[in-house]
């Protein structure tokens, strides 16, 4: 009977602490979400465009959800360091030079990949500022 009890005073608790904890993880997105739009438009909009889908040829969209996803680990390193490399996206070469953007922050660098790796027709979850420190030290 005591189990039964403490059980039941347990579960509406958990429920509780889950809920809360949800809520706070949606505040959290959402705050990075919104920051990294400005942080784009800054930053990003002028090459990227405000859609996300590039400059023709010379330079390369962010609407191709399957590259984002596929290299997440490397996008922090594109947006930090630059990219000198040529990029295949939705099956175009994209040989141009990405500037560095080294000034911002771990936590920037954060909103903005989670502004763009769910917008423009991506939904990715947010890039918090954990995975950017982590993927920056795997740059190469």
């Amino acid at each position: 009977m005591r189990n039964k009890i403490i059980l039941l005073a347990i579960i509406p608790l958990a429920i509780i602490i889950f809920i809360s904890s949800c809520g706070e993880e949606n505040i959290k997105y959402q705050r990075y979400y919104s920051d990294g739009s400005q942080l784009y438009k800054i930053h990003c909009q002028n090459c990227h465009m405000s859609n996300g889908e590039g400059l023709g040829q010379l330079i390369p969209p962010l609407t191709d959800s399957i590259f984002l996803r596929k290299n997440r680990e490397k996008l922090v390193c594109y947006v930090n360091y630059g990219l000198n490399d040529s990029i295949k996206i939705n099956g175009i070469d994209y040989q141009g030079q990405m500037p560095a953007e080294k000034h911002l922050a771990a936590i920037d660098l954060a909103k903005t990949l989670t502004f763009i790796t769910n917008s423009f027709g991506n939904n990715q979850g947010i890039y918090d500022v954990i995975e950017v420190q982590k993927n920056l030290n795997n740059c190469k």
